[in-house]
């Protein structure tokens, strides 16, 4: 082995001594080596490490039930329920269209969302279940077509699989960014790529993307948008023949990304920003190589999207504005009793206060919540926010911060400038300042910005990284701290969206968890309510279900005081109301106590007037409502067995009933308690006296009894009080054809039973 020849003695200069060291140091080879054999470099380890801690963290949801808008596109979709044949629906029409049965334009703009929606028919077609009647047989819907059950695991596990390959295409993609030769002494590429990738793939925010199973289309237009960046970048750095290769895929995966949701387009200026930055082309070249882009998103809006959704693919047109509904316009207030738009000062004010909001969730991400609907963004739900609140001056501060170092490092391609630009322009299309999105904000619109937000933050601790080595430090010791606070982010992060996830069980666990940190949503209030009432028509234990009722009941009062013509609101407290109405009646005719027994009947009482009371506003405000007709004549039928068994009130409970019958004229049960209320009524009239008028209501009891058998012909306690009704009459022959007809159905029947 030879010896190295030793270099002639030379004496530094201060000026040259310390830059001298610090040069020697930086290249010393066995630290090299030890950089290229450490964990830092190892890009393998690192796709390990990325792709199961991703899945890893929603593994718990695969016990999950469907959530919140799973009914859209899952469960009452009549597209995708019916798997391979709803495909042409899916492809042909508005996203809405398969849940509300025709187009209805609820929000600006339209919604078309095909390529996610027919991965959830695939889903139920290959592994859901045929629904089936009572014979067993398929029940087939209106076009004649079987329909399928999903099971709930395997579309959360779809969504688990593909949140892991997003974010290993996401490491991926900044790896290319930052060390597109992958030398493995690179540490700062391979440090921020894995830094970007954890941070983004724990952060707590996107559980309501990946958690909810609606949520696939943020998942998979990110996924095909990051893989067209990646791959551009790919194809910049390749051999020519190999450049062709990773194009195609590039514009490949960005039709997946524009089929999926259509906020891909906001790549349309990533995608050339990317070679900008990373690439050093210069701008005619980069314009080139975007114009496929520009293409395959004037194709899909133009030729596609709009001729498939109409005018409501315009979100400036005045003919497409959705009704005025606090639910679909956040920028709404009360002035003399009606709902105007906010101010130009208010609604910007309001939305700069949402950005805030926004970065603090990044920052800090708790509280979380599904709901940011009225009134939940505002500190007091009476208080809109202006620029004299702090939080929206920060606000505007932050922003005004990120714009300057936007055009300043874009001047110099700096590459934390290409990730502010990444984070604003794929946040611009929900940020509700360029058109109307229908809310104040959601944690799912954070899904693709967080992208540039996590990057950032993996190159400031990168940044601790170099400074630590200019002092002097080995790259061993430099990687300390920053590796702590990594590991500490990474590790809070996971616990948190762990146990996020777990409030995403189903909608009662969702609603009553996130009830607490957004007690001014209208919304949600009235989301709470309907899950109350479900779960104690499901409850066998009287105590609960009363608490159940009297929680719901609170729920859609709060929820009509903060939106007060929220009809669907109005109909949930008209049928807590009601249901609590029951309630009481039970308690009462279990009660032995008279004077205790009649107060609680009295109390039933007011619930039911209450009740009406709210379905009457439902009618006001929505005169063709589905079910409040319904509603109205169960509530008189009910108030009026009330009043004539339980209190007595003859009168009052026949013109109860009678009431009930305008509302539903084929309810069997109507017609029952009214002729046994006019057949009391006649017996009343003839113990004062009052025979023509006792006849003419035993009549009338007849009439109403046999309108009640024409619904149910083999009804025995009908036949009994017919029976009774010609007796009352003296009609002996009546009395023995309908005595005889009753005992003929059911010999055994009591009488004295019947209620």
């Amino acid at each position: 082995m030879s010896k190295k020849k030793k270099s002639p003695s030379k004496k530094a200069t201060p000026s040259t001594s310390k830059a001298s060291t610090q040069k020697d140091k930086n290249s010393n080879p066995s630290q090299e080596l030890q950089v290229k054999n450490s964990f830092w470099v190892n890009h393998k380890m690192h796709l390990i490490l990325v792709f199961f801690l991703s899945a890893a963290l929603y593994a718990n949801t695969l016990g999950h039930q469907y959530a919140v808008d799973d009914s859209i596109v899952i469960l009452r979709n009549e597209f995708t329920k019916k798997g391979f044949k709803g495909m042409h629906g899916i492809w042909t029409e508005d996203t809405f269209t398969g849940f509300f049965g025709s187009k209805r334009n609820l929000v600006a703009g339209g919604r078309y969302r095909p390529l996610s929606l027919a991965t959830f028919a695939i889903e139920l077609q290959l592994f859901g279940e045929v629904v089936t009647s009572s014979d067993g047989q398929p029940a087939l819907d209106k076009d004649g077509d079987k329909n399928y059950r999903g099971k709930p695991w395997i579309s959360h596990f779809v969504n688990m699989l593909l949140y892991a390959w997003l974010c290993v295409v996401i490491y991926l993609m900044l790896l290319q960014m930052f060390n597109p030769k992958r030398t493995q002494n690179n540490l700062k590429g391979y440090f921020i790529a894995l830094a970007g990738a954890l941070l983004y793939a724990t952060h707590p925010i996107h559980t309501e993307a990946v958690a909810n199973i609606k949520g696939r289309d943020e998942i998979m237009v990110l996924l095909g948008s990051v893989l067209a960046v990646y791959w551009v970048l790919k194809a910049a750095v390749v051999e020519q023949n190999k450049a062709l290769f990773y194009e195609v895929g590039a514009i490949l995966a960005f039709i997946f990304a524009i089929f999926s949701k259509e906020n891909a387009v906001t790549f349309l200026a990533i995608i050339p920003a990317a070679l900008y930055f990373f690439t050093k082309k210069e701008l005619p070249e980069i314009l080139i190589k975007t114009v496929p882009y520009i293409v395959i998103v004037g194709i899909f809006w133009f030729g596609i999207r709009g001729p498939i959704l109409g005018d409501a693919a315009s979100v400036v047109s005045t003919n497409n504005a959705p009704a005025t509904e606090l639910m679909n316009d956040p920028f709404l207030k009360i002035e003399n009793n009606r709902y105007v738009s906010y101010t130009n000062e208010e609604r910007l004010a309001t939305v700069l206060y949402t950005w805030g909001k926004y970065i603090k969730l990044l920052i800090y991400p708790d509280p979380l919540t599904n709901d940011y609907y009225p009134k939940h963004i505002r500190t007091n739900m009476d208080v809109i926010p202006t620029f004299s609140m702090p939080e929206v001056l920060l606000s505007v501060l932050l922003h005004f911060i990120l714009g300057i170092l936007l055009i300043l490092g874009t001047l110099k391609r700096k590459a934390y400038a290409f990730f502010i630009l990444f984070y604003l322009a794929t946040f611009s299309v929900v940020s509700n300042l360029i058109f109307p999105i229908g809310t104040n904000m959601a944690e799912r619109f954070m899904f693709l910005p967080s992208v540039g937000f996590s990057t950032l933050c993996a190159m400031g601790l990168y940044e601790l990284v170099q400074r630590a080595s200019n002092r002097g430090k080995s790259w061993v010791d430099a990687l300390r701290i920053p590796t702590a606070v990594l590991g500490v982010l990474v590790v809070l992060y996971s616990i948190k969206t762990c146990t996020r996830n777990l409030a995403w069980y189903d909608d009662y666990t969702l609603f009553t968890t996130d009830i607490v940190h957004s007690p001014h949503s209208a919304k949600l209030n009235n989301a709470v309510s309907g899950v109350l009432q479900d779960k104690a028509n499901r409850s066998n234990n009287s105590i609960e279900r009363k608490m159940l009722i009297e929680k719901a009941l609170g729920h859609s009062i709060t929820a009509t005081q903060l939106h007060p013509t929220y009809n669907n609101a109005w109909l949930l407290r008209g049928n807590a109301n009601v249901m609590l109405g029951g309630v009481k009646k039970q308690e009462g005719a279990n009660n032995t106590n008279p004077q205790t027994k009649r107060s609680l009947f009295e109390e039933a009482l007011k619930y039911y007037d209450a009740g009406i009371q709210a379905y009457n506003e439902v009618l006001r405000l929505r005169p063709d409502h589905p079910d409040v007709h319904r509603n109205l004549g169960v509530v008189y039928r009910d108030r009026g067995n009330l009043l004539g068994q339980h209190l007595g009130q003859i009168d009052a409970s026949i013109a109860s009933i009678e009431k009930s019958l305008t509302y539903s004229n084929k309810d069997f049960e109507s017609f029952r308690l009214l002729g046994i209320a006019y057949g009391i009524k006649g017996m009343q009239l003839q113990q004062a006296g009052r025979l023509q008028e006792a006849t003419n209501s035993h009549y009338t009891a007849i009439k109403n009894l046999e309108k009640a058998l024409e619904i149910t012909p083999n009804a025995v306690p009908i036949l009994y009080n017919l029976e009774i009704a010609y007796r009352q009459l003296n009609q002996p022959e009546k009395v023995e054809e309908y005595h005889q007809r009753w005992k003929k159905i059911d010999p055994e029947y009591d009488p004295t039973k019947q209620q």
